[in-house]
């Protein structure tokens, strides 16, 4: 056995000794990855901002973009990710929160949304120097389109100012409304736009009819609801009643066509009676005038004469961009690394919401104290966590009230703070979107006092 012993100590020795070797090298590969990553972000970010600033028509150059923008959210996230911790499921292991930004191979132990291995990580890189090679030719056109005006400002103000994420399908609502119908067509061209409740529809409406080249192309935009249908009178009359919300001045050479929205509250369809009476008015008889419909239900889509543009939640990489660039502001969150783990959290539990984002960044935006966002995180999940005990299922996204005017004083973060409430059950400002229709969003609140118990102790203890 002595004679074995030696010969198993060195078989041992010389194992160990090839294990830390590997995993040094395997460290040092992933720390030049994540700067090989961080770059070609740089890179592809600078294209992408020079690209948006810009009004592209081009259908191919638009997919482009949409590619190198999925892309860049990907591997932001990801990078995100490695570095300050990343939000998880309800049946996933909790990550390594706050290590050292140094020691990256340490936390790939991460095993959420693709970020599981070095390869994955070089793959990312792979990609993104693949893309940035077939840059080039995208580069040379860009420089052939004209540029939008903006104003310079914080990203976060530019968020708030403008619609994220649906370029593409702003593009492809305007390309269908200027392409002029075929000769053997007849009749009104109908867009459907279908989508769940909050998901954008009337955003992404409202920024085609203020775009300048819808506006220059229609001699009329109406707006109208499925309840407006109802009634003769604004079919035949919907100057009276307030329905024409943009009317061009023409000429006796000019066309007369007109561009109708047809707003479907909930899950309702017209009959055929009223759509056809609908698509025979006198606004719709114009040459080239269109119909855009959004619906919640799938049975619109019936109603088009072109395949339904369906609107979906944005995917997380995008999500998370706009969240953490609403969360921090002009704050650098690089400065704040404990609060970027948090706010990925966070943003996991808003699941996709335009909304709640936003509420939820005003309250971030405003404490940057990681005891304060620890305190919001842990009110949603006891908040989800008892939805899910009384009525077993996931809570819906925030029910919230929609409102132009009478708008109440009083706000959310206001009450959240403990400013002074009115008694009893009230209707709060939760948050007032900055973008077109540029609706203002009620929540119902109530104040409750808690029952001095402990107090009632003492006074019993000393009677005693």
């Amino acid at each position: 056995m002595e004679m074995f012993l030696p010969a198993i100590l060195s078989d041992l020795l010389g194992r160990s000794v090839s294990f830390v070797v590997q995993r040094y090298r395997q460290q040092s590969s992933v720390d030049d990855s994540v700067q090989q990553l961080h770059l070609a972000l740089l890179r592809v970010s600078v294209t992408v901002e020079e690209a948006e600033g810009r009004r592209i028509t081009n259908q191919a150059m638009l997919r482009q973009l949409g590619a190198l923008r999925e892309a860049m959210y990907r591997g932001y996230y990801m990078l995100d990710a490695l570095t300050y911790g990343r939000s998880h499921g309800a049946d996933a292991p909790p990550p390594c929160r706050f290590l050292s930004r140094l020691n990256s191979a340490k936390r790939l132990c991460f095993n959420d949304g693709g970020v599981s291995s070095g390869a994955e990580l070089r793959r990312m890189v792979d990609r993104l120097g693949s893309m940035i090679a077939d840059m080039k030719e995208f580069i040379v056109f860009l420089g052939g389109y004209p540029r939008v005006c903006r104003q310079p400002r914080s990203a976060h103000l530019l968020l708030e100012k403008f619609m994220f994420g649906r370029q593409r399908e702003m593009e492809q609502v305007i390309s269908f409304l200027l392409r002029p119908e075929g000769s053997g067509s007849s009749g009104v061209g109908v867009l459907p736009v279908v989508g769940p409740a909050r998901i954008g529809k009337s955003t992404l409406v409202e920024h085609v009819c203020h775009d300048e080249r819808v506006r220059s192309h229609f001699s009329s935009i109406l707006r109208m609801s499925g309840d407006d249908l109802e009634v003769d009178e604004r079919l035949n009359d919907p100057g009276d009643h307030g329905l024409i919300k943009h009317h061009r001045d023409h000429d006796a050479s000019s066309r007369k066509s007109s561009l109708v929205i047809l707003e479907l509250a909930e899950d309702g369809v017209p009959d055929e009676g009223r759509w056809r009476r609908l698509c025979s008015s006198a606004f719709c008889k114009g040459a080239g005038s269109k119909i855009i419909v959004t619906s919640r239900s799938e049975a619109a889509e019936r109603l088009g004469t072109k395949h339904a543009l369906r609107l979906k939640c944005l995917n997380q990489d995008a999500y998370w961009h706009y969240f953490k660039t609403l969360a921090f502001g002009s704050t650098n969150p690089e400065e704040h690394p404990k609060l970027v783990a948090i706010a990925m959290d966070i943003c996991a539990e808003e699941k996709g919401s335009f909304i709640g984002a936003n509420i939820a960044c005003s309250l971030l935006r405003a404490n940057l104290d990681a005891r304060f966002w620890l305190s919001i995180l842990q009110n949603m999940r006891e908040y989800t966590e008892k939805h899910r005990h009384l009525f077993g299922r996931e809570p819906d996204p925030l029910t919230l009230r929609r409102k132009v005017r009478e708008v109440p004083r009083i706000t959310l973060p206001e009450v959240l703070s403990g400013s002074p409430a009115p008694r009893g059950r009230f209707e709060a400002l939760a948050w007032r979107s900055q973008i077109p229709p540029c609706y203002s969003y009620l929540m119902s609140c109530s104040v409750q006092t808690p029952v001095p118990h402990v107090l009632a102790r003492k006074n019993r203890s000393r009677l005693a």
